[in-house]
């Protein structure tokens, strides 16, 4: 392996210690020059080369925005609509219904199943009681 690629890692050290020593040690007023000379590049820089919002954008916002449909559609109208909040609310109405036809009174009870016989023997005396 040549030595260079070996060594990158403790050239490239030295370097950046040099450099750094340069702006923060020996000449101060270099990095605020240098940001006033490039703001745009200095910008994209200081923050980290819009990373995070690019991927705020392309990422969180389309995964929220999918999360949140699944939630509203998938489980709000589809899986609670036709499971356990739609079957319940069906049995309310039907239940609703019932409650109308008990009133309690013994007479009409006894109406309903006089209405029933009565139903029963016309509906053999057409048929013929085969």
């Amino acid at each position: 392996m040549p030595f260079v690629v070996e060594h990158a890692p403790l050239i490239m050290m030295l370097i950046g210690a040099g450099v750094a020593y340069w702006f923060y040690i020996a000449n101060t007023t270099l990095p605020g020059r240098l940001a006033a000379a490039n703001p745009i590049l200095y910008r994209l820089l200081l923050n980290k080369w819009y990373f995070d919002e690019i991927y705020e954008v392309i990422f969180v916002r389309s995964a929220k925005a999918i999360g949140r449909f699944l939630w509203k559609e998938g489980d709000g109208r589809l899986i609670d609509g036709f499971g356990p909040d739609g079957v319940s609310a069906r049995v309310i109405d039907v239940a609703r219904g019932v409650v109308r036809l008990q009133s309690g009174y013994l007479y009409h009870y006894a109406f309903a199943m006089l209405i029933g016989v009565a139903a029963l023997v016309t509906y053999f005396m057409i048929v013929g009681g085969h």
